[in-house]
């Protein structure tokens, strides 16, 4: 039989890498949703690009369907 050996418990962060993760996923929010702004001005303003990218439609229609 194997033992396994213990080790420290490490599944309490500490407040900085709370901080720190919490802004790392408000940026990834900005982010995100400056993309679907940009890409649905994009595509208000030159139609012809609808349907040339499937997830670029979609994520104009989840836009538009949230407004």
């Amino acid at each position: 039989m194997t033992a396994v050996a213990e080790r420290p418990s490490t599944s309490t962060p500490d407040s900085t890498e709370i901080v720190h993760t919490e802004a790392l996923t408000a940026a990834q929010q900005r982010r995100a949703a400056a993309r679907a702004r940009d890409l649905t001005a994009l595509l208000r303003e030159r139609p012809e690009l609808l349907g040339v990218h499937a997830p670029a439609d979609l994520t104009v229609e989840a836009v538009r369907w949230c407004a």
